[in-house]
Order: C-alpha cells, then sequence, then structure tokens
C-alpha cells in the first residue's frame, strides 16, 4: 500500500511539473501568434507557420529513442540495475548523434526545394525563407542528442528539470523573436532568433546533467551493440507510431500551404489553439509512462487497469474543460486574439480542429500506458491505419474545400484511431487488465455528459443563429452553471468531492 502511495505522490508531482511546463510555454504559444499576426503581412506570418512545422520534421528523427530512455531509466532504475541503465543512456546519445547528422542532410534538402514545394508562396520571401529554415532546421538537429538529458530526468521522475529547461527555452525564442520582429529585421534574422535559443537550452541541458543527474553516467565505453539492438527494439514500433503521428499533424499546415496558400495564416492560427489542447494533455499524462514502467516492471496488471480508467476519465475532463470555451466561444476568441479577419475565416477551422482532438486525445492514457509496458509493438495497426486515414482525407478534402478539408481529414482519422483502440488493440494488450465496458462507461461516457449542457446550447446556435447578445451570454452562463454542476456530483467519483474541496481549501 505504501508502495501505491509513494507512486501516486511522484505521479501527481511529476504530473504538476509537467504542467507547469505547459503553463510556461503555453504563455508564450498563446502570446508570441497575436503578437506576430499583427506586426507580419500575412503571408509573412504564414511562411514563418510553414517553417516552423517544416523544422519540426527534424525533430522525427529521434525515432523514439528518446521515449526508450525515458521507459529504460525508469525500468532499470526500479529494478536496480544501473549498469545497464547508464549503458542505455550512453548508447542513445551515440545513436542520436547519428540522426542529428540526418537532420543536417534532411534540412539542406528542405531548403533546396523549398520553391518547389510551395509553389504559391510569393517570390520575394523565398530567400530569407530559406535562411530561417537552415538556420533553426539545424539548430533542431544538433538538439537530437541534448534530449537525451530531458529523458533521462523524466526517466528519473525527476519532471520539474526538464519543465525548467523547457520553459527556459520558450521564454528566450519569444523574447529574441519578439526583438528582430520590433526591428523589421526580417524572416531570417526570425530563425536565427530561434536557432540562438535553441543553442542556450541545450548548454543549459548539460548544467543540469552535471549539477544533478550525474549519477547516470554517460561515457563512450558504455556503449555497446547489445543496448544499440535494445533501444532499436523498443523504438522500432515507435518509429511507425511518429510516422503515422506525422501523417495526422505533423503535415497539415504543409498540406495546406500547398494546395491552398493563402488560407495558411488562417490555419495555423486555428491551429495554434488545439496544438495548445493537444500539449495540455500531452504534459499532463506523460507522467504515466515511468509510472506505467514500475508497475510493468512489478507485473501489477490490475492497478495497470485501474490506472487507466481512471486518468482516461480525468482525462476526457480535462479535455472538454479546454475544448468547450473554443468550441461555444472561438469566433470571440480569436477576434480577441488575432483580430477580426483571422476570427472570420479561422473559426470553422478551429472547431473541426477540436472535436477532433477531443476524440483522437481520449485515447492518449491508453496509448502512454503501452509505452511504459512496453507493449507498443502489439497495436501498430491503428496508427498507421489513422495516419493513413487522415492524410488520404486531408490531401482529397484539401483539392476540394481547401483548408477546411484538411481540418474534416483530421476529424475522420480521429474516429478510426479510437475505434481500433477499442476493438482491436484493448484485447491484445495482456499485460493491463482492461475492462472495456467499464472503461467506456465510467472513462468516456460519465464525463461526456457532463459537456449536456454546452452541445444543448449549440444546437440551439444552430437553428437559431440569430441570437442577440445578451441572450447569447445568458445561455452560456446557464449552460457553465449546468456543466459545472454535472461535473461536481457526476463527473467526479467517490472521495474525489471531498479531496477536491480540501484541495480547494488549501488554496
Amino acid at each position: 500500500m505504501q508502495h501505491h502511495d509513494n507512486l501516486k505522490r511522484i505521479v501527481i508531482k511529476n504530473a504538476s511539473a509537467n504542467l507547469l511546463r505547459l503553463v510556461g510555454a503555453g504563455i508564450v504559444a498563446l502570446l508570441l501568434p497575436p503578437f506576430l499576426v499583427r506586426m507580419l503581412p500575412k503571408d509573412v506570418y504564414g511562411a514563418w507557420a510553414l517553417l516552423l512545422q517544416l523544422t519540426l520534421y527534424v525533430g522525427y528523427l529521434d525515432f523514439g529513442i528518446q521515449t526508450a530512455v525515458a521507459r529504460f531509466v525508469a525500468h532499470t532504475t526500479e529494478l536496480g540495475d544501473f549498469e545497464q541503465r547508464d549503458g542505455i543512456v550512453s548508447t542513445a546519445l551515440i545513436m542520436l548523434s547519428g540522426a542529428a547528422i540526418l537532420g543536417v542532410l534532411l534540412t539542406i534538402v528542405l531548403v533546396l526545394r523549398l520553391p518547389e514545394i510551395f509553389s504559391q508562396m510569393p517570390q520575394g520571401i523565398f530567400h530569407p525563407a530559406k535562411i530561417a529554415l537552415l538556420l533553426m532546421g539545424v539548430s533542431f538537429a544538433i538538439g537530437l542528442p541534448a534530449s537525451v538529458i530531458q529523458a533521462l530526468f523524466i526517466g528519473l521522475q525527476r519532471n520539474e528539470i526538464p519543465a525548467a529547461l523547457v520553459i527556459a527555452n520558450k521564454l528566450a525564442l519569444a523574447l529574441f523573436t519578439i526583438a528582430v520582429v520590433l526591428k523589421r529585421a526580417g524572416l531570417a534574422a526570425m530563425g536565427a532568433a530561434v536557432a540562438l535559443a535553441n543553442l542556450f537550452s541545450y548548454l543549459a541541458a548539460v548544467i543540469a546533467w552535471r549539477a544533478w543527474g550525474n549519477k547516470v553516467r554517460i561515457r563512450l565505453a558504455l556503449v555497446t551493440r547489445a543496448y544499440a539492438r535494445q533501444i532499436g527494439g523498443y523504438s522500432a514500433t515507435l518509429v511507425i507510431w511518429m510516422v503515422s503521428m506525422l501523417m495526422v499533424s505533423g503535415l497539415d499546415l504543409s498540406i495546406v500551404g500547398i494546395f491552398d496558400y493563402h488560407a495558411t495564416a488562417y490555419y495555423a492560427v486555428a491551429a495554434s489553439l488545439t496544438t495548445f489542447l493537444a500539449q495540455a494533455q500531452g504534459a499532463l499524462f506523460a507522467a504515466l509512462l515511468p509510472a506505467s514502467a514500475v508497475l510493468g516492471a512489478r507485473g501489477d496488471a490490475r492497478r495497470l487497469g485501474t490506472m487507466l480508467v481512471s486518468s482516461t476519465r480525468y482525462g476526457m475532463l480535462i479535455l472538454l474543460s479546454m475544448a468547450l470555451p473554443l468550441l461555444v466561444a472561438g469566433h470571440f476568441i480569436i477576434h480577441v486574439w488575432a483580430g477580426a479577419d483571422y476570427a472570420q475565416h479561422s473559426t470553422v477551422i478551429l472547431q473541426v480542429l477540436v472535436v477532433a482532438n477531443v476524440i483522437r486525445l481520449c485515447a492518449l492514457p491508453y496509448s502512454t500506458l503501452l509505452l511504459g509496458t512496453g507493449q507498443q509493438s502489439k497495436v501498430i495497426i491503428s496508427p498507421l491505419a489513422e495516419g493513413i486515414t487522415n492524410l488520404v482525407a486531408s490531401v482529397a478534402g484539401a483539392y476540394l474545400l481547401g483548408a477546411i478539408g484538411v481540418a474534416i481529414g483530421t476529424l475522420i482519422g480521429s474516429f478510426v484511431s479510437v475505434g481500433l483502440h477499442l476493438f482491436y488493440n484493448m484485447p491484445r494488450t495482456a499485460l493491463i487488465y482492461i475492462d472495456r465496458r467499464r472503461l467506456v462507461n465510467e472513462s468516456l461516457l460519465r464525463p461526456a455528459l457532463c459537456a449536456a449542457p454546452f452541445v444543448a446550447l449549440l444546437l440551439l446556435r444552430s437553428v437559431s443563429p440569430d441570437l442577440r447578445g445578451e441572450t447569447q451570454a445568458s445561455l452560456i452562463a446557464a449552460a457553465t452553471l449546468g456543466a459545472a454542476l454535472l461535473f461536481w456530483n457526476y463527473g467526479l467519483v467517490g472521495a474525489e468531492r471531498q479531496k477536491l474541496a480540501h484541495a480547494l481549501r488549501q488554496l
């Protein structure tokens, strides 16, 4: 029982650290775009958003090794096998150094092919865009080996350290970018600002390892082929997952840029808000990975099943609390955030993307537990099916409907993902005891019912679009009150109300 309580406290601590990281990074993510859309011409902002997505492709060359390091560090530390732990970390560093070289080469290819990929981009933007892409891409490639340090801290369940590193990086990136834009130095200088902020964060990571993580030795002498095979065996399936996620969310803005370039900035604004929603869930539930690795090492399938039910329910409640304001007040939020023009063109895209992300992210706790218990190789069909469905539907949608068609493609893929998780994957993952009926009823339907007042409000709006401002405000207030009462009396179960009330009294 004491082990369970300690593990629960560690999960809460790490989730809190991840949430703090999200708040710090989210402040930057939510405040920087409104500044940029007001300071930059629409075509330039669209190009900037595209360049950021292109440089993120370098991160996919991680090949899942960072996740493998976090899992193996947690697993081997629990078993007391420190020699294997240090060997895994050291070998991963060398493997990601090779990936960094590939990242530089990929960046060069993208720079050379930029005019062919985005033929609708204005000619005057190409030259500075190429310089910015080169600087940012190379800096992200250099960060691949440095990511091992963040992963080892996550495996040691010291998530507060990576959280501090990420917050510092995001703040530096925002400050450098704002300074460059205020001086109207152009896209190339903005790329240099991002690269400089990245290099500072890598140096900070090394300093953090020397100060708090040096009990994990990183030595060339510890590198072996056996450890490389072990990492590769774990990561092989993750590569498929990552390629699938690239097709789900990593290509959407690029597809818009190819088929409907003038809508790139509008799609980027909508995607920024939904990306924040996805990052919030990822930050909160990343703490489950090392905790589930520990339970997996103990062979505790029933406790893993209990963790799945409770974390999925909490995840749905959190998702809905973030998504419903975007659905109900999306036009108003974008109007205040980015201006009237963006509100007119981005709101519907935002609403479709929000629904799609709520559906697909409800399975995030399950996916995280699969990684923690090392069962991801058993479920490679579902991410591939979602990715291929998403990509095909998004390309077809972009060709037929423009930017909104890409969002619809994401929505279609999300239904495929959740359906395969429930009916194909869960019966195959025996290391987690899963009662699917309980999971659906308690963790998905129960939280969904708490959103009923807002669903009724959206339906009323659809049949009466001419509702006046005061009437709308009253209806929103009533829906909020109704959802809050349902959340308190139905969404929370057992002793959760008393615990939450006690926590609120401590504030």
